[in-house]
């Protein structure tokens, strides 16, 4: 009962949509067609990066939750769409 309750609670979160306001997409918008990198882009869409021993980069994007939620009600309303 509990997971059946969680998915549904994630269902209808998916179900609302994406506020066209949500700051991930005002930010994805004015830079989405970018041909160099900049500081400011850089602090706009970047959390922070680590450099691990070994020259290993991994970057913590400042959206990555927002990203996640879009790309799930993009594969959502596609497959409700194709069904």
């Amino acid at each position: 009962d509990e997971v059946i309750g969680k998915l549904r609670a994630e269902q209808a979160e998916l179900e609302k949509g994406i506020d066209t306001e949500n700051p991930f997409l005002t930010a994805f918008r004015q830079y989405q067609n970018i041909d160099k990198l900049t500081r400011d882009i850089l602090i706009e869409l970047v959390d922070h990066i680590k450099i691990h021993e070994g020259g290993y980069i991994s970057i913590v994007f400042r959206f990555a939750d927002e990203l996640r939620r879009i790309q799930e009600f993009i594969e959502v309303n596609t497959r409700n769409e194709a069904v």
